[in-house]
């Protein structure tokens, strides 16, 4: 999505799910990059206390 209104209804109407990374501060607005790495440490650090 654009950095301003994030993805388009439309295209999240065509998903089985969707994933929203809170974000604080004045620019809210990350890569995909920088996403996946942000959503494979969550992963991580989940598993990991599931022991």
């Amino acid at each position: 999505g654009n950095e301003v209104e994030g993805v388009n209804e439309e295209v999240l109407s065509l998903v089985d799910g969707a994933v929203e990374i809170p974000q604080f501060g004045t620019k809210h607005s990350l890569n995909v990059a920088v996403c996946i790495g942000v959503v494979t440490w969550e992963l991580v650090r989940g598993a990991a206390s599931l022991g």
